[in-house]
C-alpha cells in the first residue's frame, strides 16, 4: 500500500479530505497532514510517503517552494498540487517543479480518485521497471565476472597505468571514488569434498552468508580472486575505513569459527591507503601475511604480526631444531593445490625462511629437493597429469640433484611455476568437457524456466561456483549472458519466421514473464519484440 502525505492550511478543507476520501480503499495509507510547507517538511523527511498532496498558497511555506525541496531531496516521490485558481503561471510553474498532477478546489471524491490513480498506475509501473532492471542487473553481474577479476589484478600487482584504473573502472561500472581504501582477501574451502563437487551443506551455507554480506554493503567490493580465494576491496571516509575492514574480518570469522572440521579458511587485511593506485602496496603486505597459511594451519587471521612471528620462530635453523611439519610434502601439495603464480614468490620466500640456515647443510639439502620433487610429482598425478608428462616437463636439474644453497629459491619457483602450468593444463581439459556438455545442456534446456546455472552445475553433478569459473574463463563471458543470448537469438527467429505473438515467443524460449522478457528483450536490441517483429515480417 502507498503512503500519502497531506498538506493543506485550511483546516477544514484538510480535515475534510483526511476524514472522507477513502485512502485504503484507493490503495493509500495515510501517513500525516500538517498546515503548511515548513511544518510539513520535517514530517515528509520523517515517514517518506509515496505521494504528497499540497495546497499551493500557503503561510510560510508555500506548496511550489515545498515541491521543490521534496523533489530534491526525493526524487521519486511523486506530487499532486492541489489549487483554487486557474492560474497558467502556476501550472507552469507546477511543471516546472515536477509536479505530477494539478488539481482544481473544490476537490470531490471522484476528481481525487481520478488523479490518485493516474500517480498509483504511475508509481507501480515505475517499480515493475525497476524489479525489471534490478533482476537483469542480478542475473547479469554474477560473482565470478571475469572482466572484474582481471582488471583488480592488473590494478593489485601494478600492471595497470594510473591514468587507465578510473575509465576502467568506469567500464565495469566499479565505483572507486573515496577518501581511503583497504583490502581483505580470504579463502575458504570444504574439506569434505574437491572444488569442482557440489559443495557440503556447510560449506555452501558459509560461502553464500560471505557473499551475501559483502554484497549488501557498498562499502564493499567483491571480486574472485582465485578458486577458492575471494579478495574484497573496502573503501569510504578515512576516518571509518578501518571500521569497515574490523567488521568484514570479525563477519568471516563469525560465519567460519568453530567449522574447522569441515571448511578450511584463512582471512588477511590490509591498513588504509589514501589513493586506489596505492592499493598495490597495501596488496603486497596482505598477500606477504596471506601466505603464511600453508605454515600455520591454526591460525587464521593473517596478520603481519603472524609472518614476524613465524619468523622469529625459525630463527634458530639448524637441522636439530627444523619443525618436521615444515618439510612435510602436504604444505607443498597444499599450495599446489589452491595457489596462484603471483603468490608462487611469497610462498617460496616463507617457506625458505622457516627452514633458516639449515639449507646450508649439504645432506639436509639434498634432502629438501628430492622430497619437493616427489611431492610435486604426486600431486600432479593425483589430479590427471600423466607421468610421460611430467618427467618431461617438470623442472629437473641439470647436473643431478647436487644444488647449492643459493639455488634453492631460483629452484623452487621453477618447480612451482611448472607444476602449476601443468595442473592448469590439466584442469583445463577437464574445463573443455565441462563446457561442451554445459553447451549441450544449454540447447537442450533453454526453453526450460528451470535452466539455470544451478540446475546445469546439478545435472553435471559439479559445484556451480565451479562451473561459473570455469565457464567465464573458457568462454569470455558469463553464463547468464550466453544463456540470454541463446534465448533471445531463438526468440528473434520465432517473431521473425513464426510471427508468432510476444507471450507466445517469451514461453517458448524459457520467460515465465513475458513483460521481463520484453524488457530484456530492449535492452539487448534497442527495441521491443514487436516492433522486430514488424520491421522483420
Amino acid at each position: 500500500m502507498l503512503k500519502v502525505f497531506l498538506v493543506e492550511d485550511e483546516s477544514v478543507v484538510r480535515e475534510s479530505l483526511r476524514n472522507n476520501i477513502p485512502w485504503k480503499e484507493y490503495g493509500f495509507n495515510f501517513v500525516g497532514e500538517a498546515s503548511d510547507g515548513e511544518m510539513a517538511l520535517p514530517l515528509i523527511r520523517k515517514t517518506a510517503p509515496d505521494v504528497l498532496i499540497t495546497d499551493i498558497k500557503m503561510p510560510f511555506m508555500d506548496g511550489l517552494s515545498l515541491s521543490h525541496i521534496v523533489k530534491k531531496e526525493f526524487p521519486s516521490m511523486r506530487i499532486i498540487i492541489m489549487s483554487g485558481y486557474d492560474d497558467f503561471e502556476y501550472a507552469k510553474r507546477a511543471i516546472k517543479e515536477g509536479v505530477d498532477q494539478y488539481i482544481s478546489k473544490p476537490i470531490t471524491k471522484f476528481g481525487m480518485k481520478e488523479v490518485l490513480d493516474s500517480v498509483k498506475e504511475k508509481i507501480e509501473k515505475e517499480r515493475t521497471q525497476q524489479g525489471y532492471l534490478m533482476q537483469y542487473q542480478m542475473e547479469t553481474q554474477e560473482y565470478e565476472q571475469l572482466q572484474r577479476r582481471e582488471f583488480f589484478e592488473k590494478v593489485l600487482t601494478g600492471a595497470m597505468p594510473v591514468k587507465d584504473i578510473y575509465v576502467e573502472a568506469g567500464k565495469l561500472s566499479l565505483d572507486i571514488t573515496a577518501s581511503a581504501f583497504s583490502l581483505i582477501l580470504f579463502s575458504i574451502k570444504d574439506k569434505e569434498k574437491p572444488f569442482e563437487e557440489i559443495g557440503s551443506v556447510q560449506y555452501c551455507k558459509a560461502l553464500e552468508e560471505l557473499m551475501s554480506y559483502f554484497l549488501r554493503f557498498p562499502a564493499y567490493i567483491l571480486s574472485r580472486w582465485s578458486l577458492n580465494t575471494y579478495i574484497v576491496v573496502v573503501k569510504g571516509e578515512k576516518d571509518i575505513v578501518a571500521d569497515y575492514v574490523e567488521r568484514g574480518v570479525s563477519k568471516i570469522v563469525e560465519i567460519c569459527e568453530g567449522k574447522d572440521d569441515k571448511i578450511e579458511w584463512y582471512v588477511s587485511a590490509g591498513k588504509p591507503v589514501e589513493r586506489f593506485s596505492a592499493l598495490v602496496k597495501c596488496f603486497n603486505l596482505v598477500n606477504h601475511a596471506f601466505a603464511c597459511r600453508y605454515f600455520v594451519q591454526d591460525t587464521h587471521v593473517l596478520t603481519e604480526d603472524t609472518t614476524a612471528k613465524y619468523t622469529s620462530a625459525q630463527n634458530d635453523g639448524s637441522i636439530e631444531n627444523i619443525d618436521s611439519s615444515k618439510v612435510d610434502s602436504a604444505v607443498l601439495k597444499g599450495f599446489l593445490s589452491t595457489g596462484t603464480e603471483s603468490e608462487i614468490g611469497e610462498f617460496v620466500s616463507e617457506y625458505l625462511t622457516s627452514l633458516g640456515d639449515a639449507l646450508k647443510s649439504h645432506v639436509f639439502r639434498n634432502f629438501f629437493v628430492l622430497n619437493s620433487l616427489f611431492a610435486a610429482s604426486s600431486f600432479l598425478e593425483s589430479s590427471g597429469v600423466s607421468k610421460k608428462d611430467i618427467d618431461e616437463n617438470l623442472f629437473s636439474l641439470k647436473e643431478g640433484y647436487e644444488i647449492k644453497s643459493k639455488q634453492v629459491e631460483e629452484f623452487m619457483v621453477s618447480l612451482l611455476k611448472s607444476a602449476l602450468e601443468l595442473r592448469d593444463s590439466a584442469s583445463n581439459k577437464r574445463g573443455n568437457k565441462l563446457i561442451s556438455d554445459a553447451i549441450a545442456y544449454i540447447d537442450e534446456n533453454y526453453m526450460n524456466e528451470s535452466c539455470t546455472l544451478v540446475d546445469v552445475a546439478e545435472a553435471l553433478s559439479v559445484n556451480s561456483s565451479y562451473l561459473s569459473t570455469v565457464f567465464s574463463k573458457e568462454m569470455d563471458t558469463t553464463f547468464v549472458k550466453f544463456l540470454t543470448a541463446k534465448r533471445l537469438e531463438k526468440a528473434r527467429d520465432l517473431l521473425a519466421k513464426e510471427r508468432m505473438h510476444t507471450a507466445d515467443v517469451a514461453a517458448a524460449v524459457g520467460y515465465k514473464d513475458s513483460h521481463y522478457f520484453s524488457f530484456v528483450f530492449r535492452k539487448m536490441y534497442g527495441m521491443s519484440p514487436k516492433e522486430y517483429r514488424n520491421q522483420n515480417s
